[in-house]
């Protein structure tokens, strides 16, 4: 057995799954909601205890958990410092770091999944779900894989680059679009996109033109104007009225969005989610 501290990550009750357990610092709610919350630090709130005789691939595992405890809370979560022998996460060295200073944290759009408090089981099934269609993808072309990492990295690189990060995040929703259609050939994108999206039931169509925020077509017309002319900006032509379209707009919307479309991918519903929140900011019900 070996184990790591985690950082950053909202726990307070534990979680065994296959391998692996995720063990709280505290259950004490209000302190660790206040130090996984801290944007300035990554603060020790929990720990990864491994089973070295069923995990093979340490470091694999770790890279994923990562990914998908920051896709959980929507700010990066770090897994470091395995333990010494003689340690315990209940007896650690006085020299063991309870918080991580030299790196500041991005966020997103806010927890994507109620706190174990509220709902005991909620993350540890997301967890096991991402885990499980993170494996399924790499059998079959690293697809979801690529949408999944790409979909966090907003908050894991830096927020200077809007650009950057709606790029991103509209490529993570097209390429797995394109891939679970297998439509490589719609030369509009806001086609597989529709197409995609429409058995999820999310208020979005390929075309609205009374709500341009739940039109696929507005997102798709300015990662074109992004993509072909390095501009921030565009016009749309809607029944003869040309309207401007701006990023800064728009943005907001699409962080929220293509994390519950890798919700809605990897199957997960606890009841609690709230699927409209990419439009009204509530995010559970």
């Amino acid at each position: 057995m070996i184990t790591y501290g985690i950082y950053g990550y909202e726990i307070t009750q534990a979680a065994e799954l296959q391998g692996f357990k995720l063990i709280p610092r505290s259950q004490d709610h209000r302190e660790i909601k206040k130090l996984a919350a801290d944007r300035d630090h990554y603060h020790l709130t929990g720990f990864l205890e491994i089973d070295e005789n069923q995990i093979l691939d340490q470091r694999a595992l770790i890279f994923d958990l990562q990914g998908i405890l920051s896709f959980i809370d929507q700010k990066n979560v770090i897994i470091t410092h395995p333990l010494r022998p003689h340690e315990t996460y209940q007896a650690l060295d006085s020299n063991y770091p309870l918080k991580i200073t030299f790196l500041r944290r991005l966020s997103g759009s806010g927890s994507l999944i109620l706190s174990d408090i509220f709902s005991p089981k909620s993350r540890k099934t997301s967890i096991e779900k991402a885990l499980n269609k993170l494996k399924e993808s790499d059998q079959n072309q690293g697809v979801f894989r690529s949408a999944f990492f790409k979909s966090i990295e907003p908050f894991r690189g830096s927020e200077s680059f809007i650009d950057v990060n709606y790029y991103l995040l509209f490529s993570a929703l097209e390429s797995l679009s394109r891939y679970h259609l297998n439509d490589y050939d719609s030369k509009n994108t806001s086609t597989p996109i529709s197409k995609f999206l429409k058995p999820y039931n999310f208020d979005i169509s390929q075309d609205n033109v009374k709500n341009l925020a739940q039109s696929i077509s507005t997102y798709t017309l300015l990662r074109n104007a992004l993509f072909h002319n390095g501009k921030l900006e565009c016009e749309s032509n809607i029944n003869g009225t040309h309207t401007k379209l701006t990023i800064s707009e728009y943005y907001a919307n699409l962080c929220m969005l293509v994390p519950l479309v890798m919700l809605k991918y990897i199957d997960f519903d606890d009841g609690h989610i709230n699927w409209n929140s990419w439009l009204d900011r509530m995010p559970f019900k």
